[in-house]
């Protein structure tokens, strides 16, 4: 049976949006293969994750995500954006929800932009400052807002899962050779960081508005990292920088979204919302996916999509530009 693969991407975070489980197409101990062959830009379709989405055919899904190095992970916020949008077409629905390991995210058609840009708002799961599995080694309680000399020598850092692992700081200058170095010291110190992390810097601009970038576990440097948002966001109102319900204006190198919290209880649920651009479809036999590549695929490129986004980001880039910061693309 052929994958049906749709490219995607929320803020230039590229993600192949596959239909079915991955063992629906694959041998458990060969996902890992061909997800790397799919990911790598020179012999693959390039991208920076897979979700493989099983549609149940009511409005719901169950849904699997993995890294470019073939690395299972709870989340991928953007990847979600492209997963839902690609279900609320498919059942012309206002919204839909997508089962990943214990979690439900409901992901909600938002306004069109000016440009024609197509946006989606996902529910993500409530964050979690003291998560069960403890993302600094021998923390008791919540980490926030602390030196950590492992992490870095000067930079303040809080932990969180939502639900995967990030470690957030909140800077005053944006420095990308720091956050690269930041995030390889984190991936490569396991005594200190038991199961990794993903790592963001978030500068503010203005009220209710940051530069956020993440270098990611098992993927490096992107240009977005939707839980990194989700994780920046909910570390800023930690922080009492901005309070929950407020709105936040995003800007990732790769696009500009906005990001709250719903309070529920004593926990925080947050909210992603932001573009959901189909960049092209097509099939392929999984046999090609076990080879050595190069793939060679016929598609459908969707070129409007793709024009309007680029129109959308060239606004956000100008901001950026002229706060200066200074990044280097992926």
């Amino acid at each position: 049976m052929a994958l049906s693969i749709t490219k995607t991407h929320g803020s230039q975070n590229d993600i192949l949006v596959i239909d079915g489980a991955p063992t629906d197409h694959f041998a458990q101990p060969d996902i890992a293969r061909a997800v790397g062959l799919m990911c790598d830009r020179r012999r693959g379709f390039g991208s920076d994750g897979v979700y493989f989405v099983a549609d149940h055919g009511d409005g719901t899904a169950q849904a699997w995500f993995y890294n470019p190095d073939g690395s299972a992970a709870l989340l991928c916020g953007n990847g979600m954006r492209g997963a839902g949008r690609l279900l609320l077409d498919r059942h012309q629905a206002e919204s839909v929800v997508l089962h990943t390991g214990p979690y439900a995210f409901t992901v909600r058609a938002a306004d069109t932009t000016s440009h024609g840009v197509r946006q989606v708002a996902v529910d993500l799961p409530a964050v979690d400052f003291t998560p069960a599995e403890p993302i600094v080694a021998q923390a008791e309680g919540s980490f926030v807002d602390q030196l950590l000399p492992a992490f870095h020598p000067s930079r303040r850092v809080t932990a969180l899962a939502v639900p995967n692992s990030h470690l957030v700081s909140v800077v005053d200058t944006y420095d990308e050779a720091d956050l690269v170095a930041t995030g390889t010291r984190v991936a490569t110190t396991p005594d200190v960081f038991p199961i990794g992390a993903n790592v963001s810097f978030v500068l503010p601009l203005a009220p209710a508005e940051v530069f956020i970038r993440t270098f990611e576990r098992g993927a490096g440097l992107t240009l977005s990292c939707g839980s990194g948002v989700a994780a920046s966001r909910a570390v800023l109102s930690r922080l009492g920088q901005v309070a929950p319900e407020q709105p936040v204006v995003i800007r990732n190198p790769g696009g500009i979204a906005r990001s709250w919290l719903q309070p529920e209880g004593d926990v925080w649920r947050p909210v992603l919302e932001g573009n959901a651009t189909k960049v092209y479809s097509a099939q392929v036999d999984p046999q090609v996916l076990l080879g050595d590549g190069p793939v060679e695929y016929v598609g459908e490129a969707y070129l409007d999509e793709v024009n309007a986004f680029a129109a959308l980001n060239s606004e956000n880039r100008k901001v950026l530009q002229e706060a200066g910061i200074s990044l280097t693309d992926v």
